[in-house]
């Protein structure tokens, strides 16, 4: 069965993903200051990701978050530097990345935010509506 094709010209998609993405970013930043977690957006994405599988190699990290290698770096060493991360080198150009004690107490606050974040999302559109659009993008992703 041959897929019907979209029109292209409108509405301009990419760019409506794009400004979505920038209006979730501004919220997500918006929230973070809010519960006085003195982290940018891009830290949070990287804070999220070490929560979630500590140990992790920074190139692993990038590809969770969808960032590339150098931003990941930058972040890690700003997290580094705010004593929430720690690092350890497995070669010259490999460092695998720990929590520290600081950010194993501030969890609770993040995942807050994380939480809070989600549920504004969820209660713009049913379920249903919202499982539609889940897999809507995980199939962009998987393209990448």
């Amino acid at each position: 069965m041959k897929k019907q094709r979209v029109n292209t010209e409108s509405p301009a998609l990419g760019c409506k993903l794009g400004r979505a993405y920038q209006i979730l970013l501004s919220q997500l930043a918006s929230a973070l200051k809010e519960a006085d977690l003195d982290i940018t957006t891009s830290e949070y994405l990287v804070l999220r990701a070490v929560y979630s599988n500590e140990g992790l190699q920074q190139c692993e990290i990038a590809d969770m978050v969808g960032k590339d290698k150098a931003a990941v770096c930058r972040c890690v060493a700003g997290l580094v530097r705010k004593g929430l991360l720690s690092t350890e080198s497995v070669s010259h150009k490999c460092l695998r990345v720990y929590l520290t004690d600081k950010s194993r107490e501030m969890k609770p606050k993040v995942m807050e935010v994380a939480q809070k974040r989600h549920n504004a999302l969820a209660d713009l559109t049913t379920p249903e509506d919202l499982e539609v659009f889940t897999r809507i993008i995980d199939k962009i992703i998987t393209l990448i």
